[in-house]
């Protein structure tokens, strides 16, 4: 019985760190103006979906291990995701999304100027925002790995009876 409560106090916390990750997002966004890549754009939508999942695991409270398994699985995706978003930071990997704005025909130089004047930098390998050093992708995979390996812990007996 006291492993069920530790898990149900593991998800509690679990729920309340994946929503303020959520909410300090957005607040970087429309706030700070920070506006995200595509690839930040998709670790949001994961982390919204991991909210929602963490959610309802807090509301059920049924603990089942499928639940678990999709929460270990959606962590790994945003771990991988991070991992790659830090990875063509630093260069070491070539950047399969298109993060830059479509390419657009122009007819005149104005046409060329309104573009470039109004057209946000959102490259995924040029970070805009760091903290001590570390880029936000950075700073979402080193947060994501620890959730994961601790999510990992918390529901071993769980998943691998």
């Amino acid at each position: 019985m006291l492993n069920l409560l530790e898990r149900n106090l593991f998800n509690k916390i679990l729920t309340v760190i994946v929503l303020s990750t959520v909410l300090f997002s957005f607040l970087l966004e429309y706030v700070a103006n920070l506006f995200p890549c595509k690839l930040c754009l998709y670790q949001r939508y994961l982390w919204i979906i991991l909210l929602l999942i963490c959610t309802l695991n807090i509301f059920k409270n049924n603990n089942k291990k499928y639940v678990e398994i999709i929460i270990l699985f959606l962590l790994g995706v945003i771990l991988s995701l991070s991992f790659y978003h830090s990875g063509i930071e630093f260069g070491f990997f070539k950047n399969i999304v298109s993060c830059s704005s479509d390419n657009n025909m122009v007819n005149s130089i104005e046409e060329l100027d309104y573009i470039i004047r109004n057209t946000q930098n959102n490259n995924c390998a040029y970070p805009k925002f760091r903290v001590l050093n570390f880029s936000l992708s950075n700073l979402s995979f080193f947060f994501s790995t620890a959730l994961f390996l601790l999510s990992l812990k918390a529901y071993k007996k769980n998943i691998f009876k």
